[in-house]
């Protein structure tokens, strides 16, 4: 390995150099490391009833997955994030999803819930539990699948799968069961593990962010046309209606039909 290769194999900057630039990260000064403080996100559709301590999906997936990787043009999943097993709960409406929020809350597993924004995800809303392993997953399916079942809010109808970490990674790399971690993705992740540090801390979301997160649930369905979001404005409309002129048309056939006579 000629010394230029032996830079290249070490230079995390070089990877990670736009998130250096615009997204918060510095060289540490006690020690060089990389390093961002953390803060709650602001602009989220998620309310995020329960955390699961032992993720850190903004290093996995932002910057593993969105730099690292795609800088080194490999389609690689993170090694953690291959153990993520979720189970994925779909209300259909505004009202299905404060009822799963309720049902989140009561049970207190790590989870969240909110709109479906992506356009690779079908489907208006979407509830997620997180699990370590499949063996953990599938415990997990078992049990929301029966409290879904019999919540008098939600019930049998409501379509739940269990799958494997996050939808873009799949979507880049193929089909999860046929993911692998080479040694070269082994060498990269300790690389950027060694050099990255972040005070990851478990915070609530405050009152004041849930209210910006549900007034955008409430908004969102009323833009998607799900009738339910009137149950959350007493009735009545997010928007005053416009003024129509179709039914002019109708009273014209019939003065016309009445001319004939």
């Amino acid at each position: 390995m000629s010394y230029f290769d032996l830079c290249k194999s070490k230079d995390v900057i070089g990877l990670i150099r736009p998130l250096l630039a615009q997204a918060g990260f510095k060289l540490r000064d006690a020690d060089g490391k990389i390093y961002t403080k953390t803060s709650l996100a602001w602009e989220t559709p998620w309310h995020h009833v329960y955390h699961a301590g032992h993720l850190d999906c903004h290093l996995w997936h932002k910057v593993l997955f969105d730099f690292v990787f795609k800088a080194l043009k490999e389609k690689w999943v993170p090694i953690n994030c291959q153990s993520c097993f979720k189970v994925v709960v779909r209300p259909r409406t505004l009202k299905e999803l404060f009822a799963l929020l309720n049902l989140q809350k009561r049970l207190g597993r790590p989870a969240k819930c909110g709109k479906e924004i992506r356009d690779s995800v079908h489907g208006l809303y979407g509830g997620y539990f997180y699990n370590w392993g499949l063996e953990a997953g599938l415990e997990c399916f078992k049990a929301i699948r029966k409290e879904v079942d019999k919540d008098p809010m939600l019930g049998t109808d409501i379509p739940i799968i269990l799958k494997r970490a996050c939808t873009e990674f799949e979507l880049l790399a193929g089909p999860s069961d046929k993911w692998e971690v080479t040694p070269e993705q082994e060498r990269v992740e300790a690389l950027i593990n060694n050099t990255f540090v972040r005070d990851i801390k478990i915070r609530t979301q405050p009152d004041h962010a849930l209210a910006t997160v549900h007034r955008g649930w409430i908004e969102w369905a009323y833009a998607c046309g799900d009738e339910t979001y009137a149950e959350f404005t007493n009735g009545e409309p997010l928007y005053p209606s416009f003024v129509t002129y179709h039914h002019l048309a109708e009273e014209k056939k019939v003065k016309k039909k009445g001319g004939k006579k």
